[in-house]
Parts: C-alpha cells; structure tokens; sequence
C-alpha cells in the first residue's frame, strides 16, 4: 500500500471535497481517502499493483475542474524556485485568474450599479424613467425591444459567461458524471435569471397578458457572479494565511553552504550535501542540515525550532538543527541527516499531515455537504411552484402580482444564498491555523484529532526519568567533612574520569564546573569495585570514592556528623556516595535525577485546569513519593516495570472510564503507554519510538509547552464551536427567509444580488474567525 498526500487544485466549497473523495474511492485499489477543503490538499492509500496514480488523478478531474498535482509533492523546497514548488506556481496561476475576473466582472458591474440607483432616485420621484429616457425599437409583429433592457443584456451576457467561465465549466464537468457541486447551484440561478431576463428582453409578447410587464434581472446574475469571485478571492488570500505556518517553515530552509572539498571550503547548494561532509558555518547564517559540532563554539538562535526565544550555546560535540540560525562564532559540524530526514523536513511533514487531517467534529459537517446542493435544489424547486401555484390560491400573495416573475426570483434567491462552503470552512482552516500556530511555539500535532481531543483532558500521567526529571544523575549536594585542597579535587576528578559510571560522571561534572583550576593527574592501581565504586593512588594518596558497602569493606569509620548527613540525603531518596583520602572521610555527596525547573510551575498550572495528575516510575516508592511531594504530584504509581506501563494506563482508565488520560514520555518503554492512552505527548528530547507513538511533540521536552498545547485545543475548539454556530446558523435561517418565509407576514423579500453577497462573505467570515487564533 501506498499512502501520500497530494495537493488539489480548484475546489471552491465543501461539496467539491465530497465529490472528488465520492468519486476517488470508486476507484478499484484505493483503501482510504480523505480530502482538507481549507488545505487543499488529499490523503490517499492505494494499492499500486490495482491501481495508479493516473486513474486517480483522472477520478478527481471527472467530477469537475479540479486538478490532481502530483509533481513535486516531497516536502523539501526546491532550490531552483526558493519558497515556491509547483503547487504554489499553480494556485498563484489560480489566485491571478479569479483576480483578473473580479475585476472585470467589477468594471462591468459599475454600469449596473448606476442603473439601481437611477431606479431608486425614479421610484422616489427624483428623476425620470430610464427607460423612458433610452426608448424601445420596434418589432415588425406590433411588440416592441425596450433598448434599456437590451443594453443590460448586450453588459451582462459577456460578464456571466466569461467572467463567470469557470463556474459554468465546473457546474456542467459535474453535470456528465452525474452529480451537483457548489457551481451547480450558482451556474443555476444565475442562468436561471439570465435565460428569464434574455426571454423577457426578446421575447414580450410571451407575457403580452399580465397586467404588468416583467422586469428583467441582469443585474442580479452580474452581482452575484461578481460577489462570489470576489469572496472566492478574499477567501483564497485568508486560507493562504491560515497555511503561512508552512511557508514559515519552508523559509527556514538554507539555500547553500560551505562544505569540506579536498581540502578547501567551496559553496554548494545544500541538495549536494552528503552525510559526513564538514561544513562551515559563519555568523549570521543558517544552519544547512542537522549535524554534530566538531570544531569551535557559538551561540544559536532556535526559536523557529523551539518556540525557545533564548539563544543556546553550543560546542564540540553538540547537535546543530537545519534551518536554525548561527549568531556569534564560526564552527565546522558534519552532516549528519540530509533532505527528508533533517528534523525541519520532519516536522514541516508532520505539521502538513495534521493540517490534512480531519478531525472527528468535521464528520457532522460532511454528511450535511454531501446531501447539501441536491436538496437545496428541492428546496428551490419546491419554493417555485409553491409560489407560482399554491401561494395564490391560499392569498399569501395579490392578485397584481406577477407569479411567474416571483417564483423565478424566489427560487434564484435560495439557490444563490445557500452555502456549504462555511460547513466546509469552520473545522480545517480552524485545524490549519491551530497546528501551524502549534508548530511555531514548539508543539507538533501529528493529527487534527490530537487537537480536538486534548481539550477534553482530566488526567495526565507522566513518566518520571527524563520527563519530569532531567532523567541523569546530577550531584545535589557536595559536602566537605573538611576542606579539600584544589590537589585533592583533582585527584578525585581524574580517579573519576577513569570510570564509565554515570554517578562518576556526575561528580566529575560537578567538579569541572565548580572547581575550574582542577588539572588531569595520573592514577595507579585503579579499581572498579562493580555496584559500589572505584578506588586508587596518587603518589602516596589512597582515594575511596563509593557507597557505604565499600567504605565498610574497607574499614573506613563513619563519625556521628557523617552518619547524620549520610541518613539525611537517605530520607531525600538521594544517592550516596562517599569519599575517603587515607581512610579518612573527606566529604560525602548527594546524587539524583533532578526535578526539571519547570515541572513544578507545568503541575500547579495543570492543577489550575482541574486536572489530575500521576506519577509512573519503576522507581521504590520512597523514591517516587519524595518526587511527587516536591511537585505536587496527585497520585504515585511506583516499582511499575516497563512492560507494565501500558497496563498502568489501563488500570487508571478502569478507575473512572469516562476519562480522558494524556501520557507524556520520552523514553521507548513508554511507547506502549503513549500508544494506549487516550492522546500520546512525547518529548521531543527523547527517542524515536517514542516520538513516533506520541499524538502531540513537545520538541523541546518543556512540560510548559504541555500547558500550552491544552490551551490551544481549548481555544482552537472554542472557535471550531463559533464557526459551525454561524455555518449552520447562517443556512437554517438564510434558506427559509430567501425562500419567502416572511413575505407573506412582513412584506420583506431578499434579493438574489444580497444573497450572493452574504453567501459569499459567509465562508469569509469563518476564516477570519479562525485566523483569530494567531493571536490566541
């Protein structure tokens, strides 16, 4: 099976994205499709040795003039066309075009406008008649042309089906499969007008017995072409900013770089890089591909990474991430991932997935467009001869009135005024801003599902080690049971270097950092005493630097101050280590998996959000509890195995099964965990597996970024709410009033040329609501 995403180009409302997944699914081999209307973009999972690519693209083009792009698909930015691949070149080709349709669909429509409002300015007495003013040409069967109406035809004509070109193509595409798309209803009813204007125009004898001759409603099929191309065009430049994350992205990109070549640094373009090459970054510019330092050091800017807007230092030996920016000092790296593998790449691909993505409160939406234009079009059938035949003999209507001319309005009206586009609109361009905003504080959401769950958290249960804590050892208390000279910290340092034990590296940390004049001594009969520590000489210095099994071993005494620090770190469920010089106790540390800063300040916030919070650990309980004591912690699983945590899961599940439960973790024995709760978070410190099982990526494995990613749901939902309100809102009422709902009661009657307005600001007004979430 095949799984990709490609974009699409020329869908205009939420019936187009049914059509085209109706019609895509039809085609034998393919498994799964889904189609983002605010994205434009499709997933499709096909079997290649049943179908290809082809047929699909030909299934897509069937239902109307949408076109499958399938070149340059991968999501690494060409460097031969910087910021743009042909999706863009298309959609700017598109963007031109109804660009260069509203305006001359605008030009034309100026000759109109004029004409209402000379009607307006004669139906209050301020000026004459216009038609009076232009005359009429005589026919040679006694009925007359009236030349005003024939100058709208001669106006109008050219901007319907010129300007209005591709929504007549579309509408009739869509027409041969057979089916209805948005441009169905919209080619209808204006040709509907249009046809009745043209007939009236041409054709007065045909209504030579009503007492009052039929007005024409060219100006109404203009204006509405008019607003829903210029809608179209407002819409596409707002969803080109719901998708600005992307583009963010793709910027970040470096086009070049100085790579190791025989000796010499030459200029390449960064698709020449290979892994291993030595690259050369100077200050102020960006990072090529991810790579490991091996010459120099310097301070980088990942805020684009991260969502971190502090500068980090970085030397021999540290990662470097594409696309990040060199601020200070020079410094070689060697490429170590390249193209789609980079960690930009990586995330520029899970932020489009997510974006492409369909979250499970769109599904009410969908079946609601799928049936939406064919039974407006009942609707509007109905509304016709409701009003030509029924609304007479009940008296809803007078008897001057002119039926036929009415019914045509009325059913022109509802045809233009509905809209599924906003039903299509209110979740993805939500989703769309939601995880590109996401991306751009350092949040990965792998799936639009991820966003609309995580709103509904109750508990989150954590990982301890490298979660809450910075999962290493770090010494946390240094105390010296004498003062120990610059000499013996060095010997205690270098006795230290020799081991490979991670208590050894974090008191050689310690000391390196503390301790900057401490200098490499030479260290005889070293031994490594395995589960209690090490020991050796240093000219006449005999150093012990191990846990109390060792020291007794030795017969080292512990004296009363000792034993009572000794028992105090105990209580702290810290690590103990001591160290003697010449049988002689010289100081005694404290050794522990710190508490992050932020994990405190992430549990009290989660608090504040009346959410529950749990510790997983195979830690001892003591242990566990002292952690949890620190930070506030609601409850303690402690002594869990690997192997059980994803059974952990289960059994807090079982205590309240309506819960919604996040996991966070970092490590690969938390996968099954990630993978079995409700919404997986994984640090995006820690490994592979378990960022690969995770739901959400905190990339930079800060438990605040925990906080936020809760919030954004929240928000990212709360707008999702407001625009299916006003979607649903905005069709249950608009369709009933165009359908003459209150002219019977009121008197008052919509014109076709504010229903297409109103239809075409609508689906406008959903995505400004969702670009409100940038600033959320």
């Amino acid at each position: 099976m095949k799984k990709e995403i490609y974009p699409v180009i020329g869908m205009h409302c939420a019936s187009c994205k049914s059509l085209i997944e109706n019609s895509v699914s039809e085609v034998d081999g393919v498994k799964n499709i889904s189609v983002n209307f605010a994205s434009e973009k499709m997933n499709v999972e096909y079997d290649e040795t049943k179908t290809s690519l082809d047929k699909i693209k030909e299934a897509v083009s069937n239902v109307g003039s949408y076109k499958l792009v399938t070149e340059q698909k991968d999501n690494e930015m060409k460097m031969d066309m910087p910021g743009h691949d042909h999706m863009a070149m298309l959609k700017e080709e598109e963007f031109g075009k109804i660009k260069a349709s509203v305006i001359w669909s605008g030009i034309g429509a100026i000759p109109f406008l004029i004409f209402m409002i000379w009607m307006i300015l004669f139906n209050n007495n301020l000026t004459m008649n216009p038609m009076d003013l232009f005359g009429e040409i005589s026919l040679s069967n006694g009925y007359s042309i009236s030349l005003f109406f024939l100058i709208q035809f001669a106006l109008a004509t050219p901007i319907l089906f010129i300007a209005g070109k591709a929504i007549f193509q579309s509408a009739l595409t869509a027409l041969k499969v057979p089916t209805a798309n948005m441009d169905t209803l919209i080619a209808v009813g204006t040709f509907t007008a249009w046809a009745f204007s043209t007939v009236v125009t041409f054709a007065p004898s045909l209504f030579s017995g009503l007492k009052e001759s039929p007005e024409v409603f060219f100006e109404a099929a203009v204006f509405i072409i008019f607003f829903i191309l210029l809608g179209r065009l407002l819409e596409a430049n707002a969803k080109g900013k719901t998708n600005s994350a992307i583009q963010k992205l793709l910027q970040l990109q470096a086009k070049e770089a100085m790579i190791l070549r025989d000796g010499k640094f030459v200029k390449v373009q960064i698709s020449e890089i290979l892994v291993g090459d030595t690259i050369l970054l100077k200050p102020g510019e960006k990072v090529a591909v991810d790579g490991v330092i091996s010459e120099g050091q310097s301070t980088l800017d990942e805020s684009m990474i991260t969502g971190e807007s502090m500068p980090v230092t970085k030397g021999i030996g540290d990662t470097v991430v594409g696309g990040t920016i060199n601020k200070s000092g020079s410094v070689h790296y060697t490429a170590q991932k390249i193209g789609s593998d980079t960690m930009l790449s990586q995330i520029i691909k899970i932020v489009e997935e997510a974006q492409s993505s369909q979250a499970p409160i769109q599904k009410l939406a969908d079946k609601v467009s799928s049936v939406f234009v064919p039974v407006v079009i009942v609707i509007s059938l109905f509304s016709f001869l409701f009003w030509l035949f029924i609304a007479p003999r009940l008296g809803l209507i007078g008897v001057d009135t002119n039926q036929f001319q009415l019914a045509i309005y009325i059913a022109t009206t509802v045809l233009i005024i509905a809209c599924p586009c906003a039903l299509g609109l209110a979740t993805p361009t939500a989703i769309m801003v939601g995880s590109g905003n996401g991306a751009g504080k350092g949040i990965l959401l792998k799936n639009a599902e991820a966003l609309e769950i995580a709103h509904k958290i109750d508990t989150v249960v954590f990982d301890k080690t490298g979660t809450l804590t910075i999962g290493r050892p770090e010494v946390t208390d240094f105390l010296s049971i004498r003062g120990l000279s610059i000499q013996e910290l060095s010997i205690i340092k270098s006795l230290e270097d020799i081991s490979e034990h991670p208590l050894s590296r974090a008191i050689t940390g310690y000391i390196e950092t503390k301790y900057k004049e401490v200098e490499p001594l030479k260290i005889e009969n070293f031994k490594n005493n395995e589960g209690m520590g090490v020991e050796g000489n240093f000219e006449k210095n005999q150093v012990v630097v191990g846990n109390s099994k060792l020291i007794t071993q030795r017969g080292i005494a512990l004296s009363n101050d000792v034993n009572e620090k000794y028992l105090k770190l105990g209580s702290e469920a810290k690590s103990t280590v001591f160290i003697a010089i010449n049988n002689e106790i010289v100081a005694i540390i404290g050794i522990a998996d710190i508490v992050k800063e932020e994990s405190k300040e992430a549990i009290g916030k989660l608090h504040s959000m009346s959410i529950k919070t749990v510790m997983l650990t195979g830690d001892n309980n003591q242990i566990a509890q002292s952690i949890a004591n620190q930070l506030g912690i609601d409850k303690v699983v402690a002594d869990v195995l690997p192997t059980q945590k994803a059974q952990a899961i289960d059994d807090i599940k079982a205590e309240n099964p309506k819960s919604i439960i996040a996991m966070v973790g970092d490590g690969v024995n938390d996968a099954p965990a990630l993978a079995k709760a409700d919404i997986g978070i994984a640090m995006g410190t820690g490994t592979d597996i378990a960022i690969e099982s995770g739901d959400i990526i905190l990339i930079k494995g800060d438990l605040n970024k925990l906080i936020d990613a809760i919030e954004l749901s929240r928000n990212t939902m709360k707008v999702i709410k407001q625009n299916l309100f006003w979607a649903f809102g905005y069709n249950i009422i608009g369709i009933p009033i165009a359908a003459g709902l209150l002219y019977p009661v009121l008197g008052i009657l919509l014109s076709p040329i504010i229903a297409g307005g109103a239809m075409a600001f609508s689906s406008v007004s959903v995505v400004l609501n969702s670009l409100r979430l940038k600033n959320m």
